[in-house]
């Protein structure tokens, strides 16, 4: 498959559940040799988040999702430095965006996309449930390269 064609399929699948009267949806994840972790959100009319409960999370779709953004981090390999999270999203109007970042799994955490552990402030760690420790061990790291 090219590249364009899971362009499209991701935009698709985004539509596919896309609640109604909403400014956007996304879909924000990581993925590393060992797990990956990805969730679809989107933006309510009023800027509220919105989330699927429990009970209608999609479960099959985040398995579609999966497979389809996972193919499109395999053409994209060309250095050691290949991304590892990502947030593709959906305007109303039909826009599709997809942005990538490289995230070294050390220093990653659960429910923090997009963003290094070690460029959070001390306030976005603690918001983020980040030990401290965690936090200051991946700062001296990574500040000091």
């Amino acid at each position: 498959m090219s590249e364009a064609h899971l362009y499209e399929k991701l935009g698709k699948l985004l539509l596919g559940i896309m609640p109604g009267e909403v400014e956007l949806i996304y879909c924000v994840g990581r993925i590393y040799p060992e797990f990956h972790q990805l969730g679809p959100e989107w933006v309510n009319k009023d800027s509220s988040i919105g989330r699927f409960g429990f009970d209608d999370y999609p479960d099959e779709w985040c398995d579609e999702f999966f497979s389809v953004v996972s193919s499109l981090q395999k053409l994209s390999i060309s250095s050691k430095e290949n991304w590892t999270h990502f947030k593709a999203s959906l305007t109303e109007k039909g826009k599709f965006k997809i942005e990538f970042a490289y995230i070294p799994e050390d220093d990653s955490w659960p429910g923090v996309y997009m963003k290094r552990v070690s460029d959070l402030t001390e306030e976005e760690a603690k918001a983020h449930y980040i030990p401290e420790q965690d936090w200051l061990e991946r700062v001296k790291k990574y500040k000091s390269q």
